[in-house]
């Protein structure tokens, strides 16, 4: 069995297997083979780019034993030619054909990433444990989860989305799931590709592709240029995103990968939403047109493999990046502005231009080095594979908050009282070391694959006030334990179930804790959850995965605005449950057809709900948990033609969703409260290969510009409107 080993996944294919002989191209990978191929709704028939840099794989004498079957739990990989041929937008349009995940829109390139797994929190996906190539790449992952960088899809290989019990091998947040992008491989032969695309809302597009192995080494190179409108007038993103890919075979045995990436992102935007009477008049109303937000991003990244023998391989993974983030904005939420003379003077066209701002200069460090070793034998006298690895990972984040009262864009970082007589500013540091441990073997028994493993998590954190040198101390460990079972007794069908223990960190608030006179911190998160599941292939041409979870919460962190001076709280006992299945049909495996006329779907049913009452928080049990819609739906129908077209019609479904703990029904005057209104929205996209190294593609969003309501987090912000876009890529 391969240790490195990959699965093509091929829409027309039924035939499942692991990488051969000396194919197995060199790719790091969250999951050791791209699961639930079955249900990928976008999988393609061939992959026609140029043949990637190709190592030994780590083999085994004897029987091999599907990855795929083994997996002890529910997956989803969209891989590239999946991700060309839909040509989404942004990586966020990408995603929602995954069951159990919800995307929350804010702006048209996806930069501000909201995404949550079985109910949790979506809000710059603070509860998903979010990696590129294996490397974490939120804010901060133990202080500041936050995320405001997401690579693009135009340079991004496969996604991989894992749940249940294996995701304890990926920390800190192992609750709903792990998300790992992967970016492409470095070809053998010198090639590339140009792309450009344009559509309305000022959106364009540009990517160049360069790379090459010369011997041993392989080198490419990635530019990407995006520019949109936002989802409000006067809105106006940019972004320059610039990666460079090493690859270096010392050996046979020994591989080396570098990888350094550069991100650039201005936009015209602020995070304050709108209030009713706004959107009422037009969701598009923008009276904050000074507000903005930066971003400057430095990454780097250094993996080296050695293939000690046939059935044992070390690695190890070192990352590090610099962020900067700042945003200016006029107002917090659609409540009033924050620095106008009259501290409640709501917000408009006319005050707006005389009021002063409030600027958030955020600095973040991070640094990692991970060990892990990988083997087969057969120790307990069971064929067995045996997952070791430990963690040094270190952050230091720098939050400060300044005034500037001579008007929007004022950017003297005033240290004083704002125009309205409160002092705003804020100088906060948090600095964490942790040190994480992961084991994890997987026992092949006949029909029969068992996998124990733990992970345990032990940080230090120093929340640090630099204005009057406050500071906390926090050391925290946990154990995560968990297990998974699959069964492979039936043809063409695995059965899996799990159950593990699942962690996150605290949460950093925005505000000064007065008794402490440091950031306010609420506790950790633990849960227990559970998974069981079936995916099967009954006859060629139908795939279906469906999946049973649930999470039990002993003290789940939610935001509520209506307490004073924070943001998060802890709820206590809450539940997560549900149902996700995925499905695809294909006609020309199931009927012969020339032409294959496809359908895919994945559905998520979700209950989520308070399982205590709280009442020094408020909390009443069984109400429902905030932006936790009932049902997801995303369908498409599509043909795949023999002369190189594709194009499909798609269905996005949102049910309604709570945006408070007291599940308010009735909206009020700021737009922050009440419910959001459920909403379907259609989508097309095409893709046609003109010549063999031409291929012209389109993609269409919200077809009848449906006005809906996406979020109410500091106000409301409209759902993307209809976007349309077309554009060109040449392979050479």
């Amino acid at each position: 069995m391969s240790l490195i080993s990959i699965i093509k996944i091929e829409s027309n294919q039924n035939t499942m297997g692991s990488g051969q002989g000396q194919v197995a191209p060199f790719r790091m990978s969250l999951m050791t083979v791209a699961v639930l191929a079955a249900v990928n709704a976008n999988a393609a028939k061939v992959d026609d780019r140029p043949p990637a840099v190709k190592l030994p794989p780590l083999e085994i004498i004897g029987e091999e034993p599907s990855q795929l079957a083994h997996i002890p739990g529910s997956g989803f990989v969209i891989d590239k030619t999946t991700l060309d041929r839909q040509g989404p937008l942004s990586t966020k349009d990408a995603m929602r054909t995954i069951p159990g995940i919800h995307i929350v829109d804010e702006d048209v390139l996806g930069r501000r990433f909201n995404l949550g797994i079985r109910g949790l929190d979506p809000r710059r996906s603070v509860r998903t444990q979010l990696l590129e190539d294996g490397a974490p790449i939120q804010l901060a992952p133990y202080s500041d989860p936050s995320n405001h960088y997401i690579p693009t899809n135009k340079r991004i290989d496969r996604i991989e989305v894992l749940k249940g019990s294996g995701q304890i091998m990926y920390g800190p947040q192992t609750v709903g799931g792990a998300v790992n992008f992967v970016s492409a491989p470095i070809p053998e032969e010198f090639g590339g590709s140009i792309s450009a695309a344009g559509g309305n809302n000022g959106y364009y597009d540009t990517h160049l592709r360069l790379g090459g192995t010369l011997e041993n080494v392989g080198l490419s190179l990635d530019y990407i240029r995006q520019e949109s409108d936002g989802n409000r007038s006067g809105q106006h993103q940019e972004v320059d995103d610039l990666a460079l890919k090493a690859l270096i075979k010392i050996d046979d045995r020994q591989r080396l990968m570098l990888k350094g990436i550069l991100t650039h992102e201005d936009a015209d935007m602020g995070e304050a939403g709108i209030t009713s009477e706004m959107y009422r008049r037009s969701q598009r109303t923008n009276y904050l047109r000074n507000d903005s937000f930066e971003v400057r991003r430095y990454a780097g990244q250094a993996l080296y493999e050695f293939d000690i023998s046939d059935t044992m391989q070390f690695s190890t993974n070192i990352y590090g990046n610099h962020m900067f983030r700042e945003s200016i904005r006029q107002a917090n939420d659609s409540s009033q502005m924050n620095n106008c003379a009259n501290r409640r003077e709501p917000i408009s066209t006319d005050v707006a231009p005389t009021c002063g701002n409030e600027q958030r200069p955020r600095t973040y460090n991070v640094f990692g080095i991970e060990p892990k070793l990988v083997f087969m034998h057969d120790a307990f006298g069971v064929q067995s594979e045996t997952t070791l690895g430990i963690r040094g990972h270190f952050e230091w984040a720098d939050r400060e908050r300044y005034v500037g009262n001579a008007g929007p864009r004022d950017t003297t970082q005033g240290r004083g009282d704002n125009n309205h007589g409160r002092n705003r500013y804020q100088d906060n540091s948090l600095e964490t070391q942790a040190l994480s441990f992961f084991a994890q073997n997987r026992f092949f028994l006949g029909d029969f694959t068992v996998t124990p493993g733990v992970r345990v998590e032990h940080y230090h954190q120093d929340n640090i006030n630099n204005i009057d040198k406050a500071t906390e101390n926090l050391v925290r460990t946990e154990a995560l334990p968990g297990v998974g079972v699959t069964y492979n007794g039936i043809d063409n069908t695995t059965l899996f179930a799990g159950v593990h223990r699942g962690f996150a960190p605290g949460r950093i608030g925005d505000f000064v804790d007065p008794t402490k006179n440091i950031l306010s911190q609420v506790e950790p998160e633990l849960s227990l959850n559970y998974e069981a599941g079936v995916r099967t292939s009954p006859t060629p041409g139908v795939n279906l995965e469906m999946t049973y979870f649930r999470i039990d919460f002993e003290n789940q962190i939610v935001e509520d605005i209506t307490v004073p001076d924070t943001r998060f709280i802890n709820v206590g006992e809450t539940v997560h449950q549900g149902v996700e299945t995925g499905f695809r049909l294909d006609s020309n495996q199931l009927f012969g057809t020339d032409y294959n006329y496809y359908l895919t779907t994945s559905y998520t049913y979700l209950d989520a709900y308070f399982a205590s009452t709280e009442t020094r928080a408020g909390i009443v049990k069984d109400n429902r948990l905030p932006y936790t819609p009932e049902h997801l739906i995303n369908a498409n129908v599509g043909v795949e033609t023999p002369w190189g077209l594709d194009i499909r019609f798609g269905i996005q479904s949102v049910s309604q969703q709570y945006v408070d703990i007291e599940n308010t029904r009735e909206e009020d005057a700021s737009g922050q409260e009440g419910i959001i209104p459920g909403y379907t929205v259609f989508n097309v996209s095409a893709n046609y290969q003109v010549v063999k190294n031409v291929n012209v593609f389109m993609n269409g969003y919200n077809l009848s510009d449906k006005k809906y309501i996406a979020s109410r987090v500091d106000g409301i912000h409209p759902g993307q409107g209809f976007q349309m876009m077309g554009g060109v890529k040449w392979t050479f």
